[in-house]
């Protein structure tokens, strides 16, 4: 684990943004506040970053607060959250897990500001992330998912390489209490070399 840690639990940079660890501190707090109080809730529907999970996006410094401080401990273990700049201006989240066991990295969580879609920052990041994985951590595979409905982020997963491992069924409760399928995608290390 100290392996993975070294080479993931500092800020990185990929050719056009820079992937920052935040303090849970009430300034970082407001912060990303700032930048997600005028996005739409239905724009977010498949994120869940809310710390209730009864709604995709938090409504509050004190709600995000309590999401920056339960990352803290959450990835105290095996993971790591980075929050997305782009020209100095906080545009993303990105969450990663390592299970030292399977080697397997896990992206674990993704989202960007509606401003910026469209513009290859989701395959930038995973790129990079995955080149540090396979290149320096020697990962067996590296792991993605998304819910079902969510056709932007299977495109993307799919349009990177990743095989559909299974679905599981009725996985997700959505805030309007319907359930959604969870799918799941891996990258072997062959596959990786393959590309």
């Amino acid at each position: 684990m100290e392996k993975f840690f070294k080479l993931f639990k500092r800020n990185i940079k990929t050719p056009r943004l820079e992937l920052r660890i935040l303090e849970p501190t009430k300034e970082n707090a407001k912060l990303i506040w700032n930048t997600i109080k005028n996005e739409t809730q239905e724009d977010f529907q498949y994120i869940h970053f809310s710390p209730k999970y009864d709604k995709p996006l938090p409504e509050s410094v004190d709600e995000v607060l309590s999401i920056l401080k339960n990352e803290a401990k959450m990835t105290n273990q095996n993971g790591v959250v980075w929050y997305v700049f782009y020209k100095n201006k906080l545009v993303g989240y990105l969450r990663i897990h390592y299970w030292e066991s399977n080697k397997t990295l896990q992206f674990a969580a993704v989202w960007l500001i509606k401003s910026v879609w469209g513009n290859g920052f989701n395959r930038e990041i995973h790129d990079t992330v995955e080149r540090i994985a396979f290149e320096k951590l020697h990962v067996h595979r590296t792991a993605r998912q998304c819910m079902a409905p969510n056709i932007r982020s299977k495109k993307s997963i799919m349009h990177a390489g990743y095989h559909l491992d299974g679905t599981m069924r009725d996985s997700n409760l959505m805030p309007d209490g319907t359930w959604v399928d969870h799918l799941n995608f891996t990258k072997l290390e062959t596959e990786y070399k393959q590309r």
